[in-house]
């Protein structure tokens, strides 16, 4: 095999994969950034760091593979493996903040998600002047300093990081989001085990590649399952998941609505009307039973359902629910009912939705009556 021929083989074998999957990554973006502007935002910076990590992986294979000792080349080349390490974990810090701001409210978790690998490419300036991280010998092959694992050690962090949103992601029975997580940890763990051992060369870029295009596509799927204002399920997903599950695993079924919208929507605005919907859901979803989703089934109103739970739980937690709610400001009125056997979901659905009607007219006639009171 010629020269020419081994260099055109090893090119393929590194940009084949992550090359188309950039222009599935950019069409897709293209296609849907008016529809889904806050997900093409949060892809976008991913997107462009795989551009430029392709790049850099080419150049420090087909240019300095063998640099001689060209004090110029030498230092080229050691930039050029800087930034490897810098943009492979920036890469995998943007994806898992994706992630992480998913699936917590708590302010600025994006910042903190990614500042490690921020902090880390101030860390390895020194490479460029010092042998400690790493140095090339003749041959253009890498030479590990005493140094050399901090890298790594960052990257360990984040896979583990990754680990940890798959377990939280299955407790709050996302198990697809779950299973994607993992995977995408496994596979990186793999990909660089399988470079370091049989010293090849791409694997780990496409592994990279690949995750951020199955996460951007599961998040676009997930765009039509989720209300957009609240974050909760929609109306949709609850009419698939009550047959997916059926009464064989959903013991009770919950409805709830928030008082008062329409004279919030008219006294304060529906800007206010919106906080109060999206400060409500939060309240409920964060006093929900493991294994119990939430839905928003229309203006005001709420769905949820518990798997395999007594009725003692179920009303603990619509008094957490009530305490959570009133917390924020606001107040909601919740009916349950037991999924029985022999009993259809319309029927059961109807009492729980009863029941929180008679609520709601217990609370106004409670209001009325302290209002008359003082």
């Amino acid at each position: 095999m010629s020269c020419l021929e081994r260099t055109v083989q090893s090119a393929a074998m590194i940009n084949t994969v992550p090359i188309l999957i950039l222009i599935f990554l950019l069409f897709f973006l293209r296609a849907n950034w008016r529809y889904e502007v806050r997900l093409t935002a949060h892809f976008m910076p991913s997107t462009l760091l795989l551009m430029i990590l392709t790049g850099l992986d080419n150049l420090d294979f087909f240019a300095f593979a063998h640099q001689g000792t060209d004090e110029t080349a030498a230092f080229l080349h050691k930039l050029v493996g800087m930034l490897q390490y810098d943009v492979r974990i920036l890469l995998m810090a943007f994806l898992i903040s994706i992630v992480a701001d998913r699936l917590s409210r708590r302010e600025h978790t994006r910042f903190w998600t990614i500042a490690p690998a921020v902090a880390n490419c101030f860390l390895l300036l020194p490479s460029l002047f010092t042998d400690l991280f790493f140095s090339y010998n003749e041959d253009g092959r890498i030479v590990r300093g005493v140094l050399h694992y901090e890298p790594h050690i960052v990257s360990a962090f984040y896979i583990v990081f990754l680990f940890v949103l798959a377990f939280m992601a299955k407790r709050r029975t996302h198990s697809t989001e779950a299973g994607i997580l993992a995977i995408t940890a496994s596979s990186v763990v793999v990909a660089v085990l399988v470079e370091m051992v049989f010293s090849l060369r791409g694997i780990l870029l496409s592994v990279i590649a690949l995750s951020i295009l199955g996460y951007y596509l599961y998040l676009h799927i997930e765009h039509f399952r989720y209300d957009n204002l609240t974050g909760v399920l929609n109306r949709e997903a609850f009419n698939v998941d009550i047959t997916r599950y059926g009464n064989h695993l959903v013991s009770h079924i919950l409805s709830i609505d928030l008082n008062d919208l329409k004279v919030i929507n008219d006294t304060q605005g529906h800007e206010a009307g919106d906080r109060a919907l999206v400060a409500t859901s939060h309240a409920l979803v964060d006093s929900l039973l493991p294994k119990s989703r939430i839905y928003r089934v229309g203006g005001d109103e709420f769905a949820a359902f518990c798997i395999l739970r007594s009725t003692p739980d179920v009303e603990k937690m619509v008094d957490n629910m009530y305490k959570a709610v009133e917390a924020k400001g606001y107040s909601c009125a919740i009916g349950y009912s037991e999924w029985l056997s022999g009993k259809s979901f319309m029927e059961v659905y109807k009492s729980a939705d009863d029941a929180m009607y008679r609520t709601k007219r217990r609370m106004k006639d409670s209001v009325y009556e302290n209002a008359e009171a003082n």
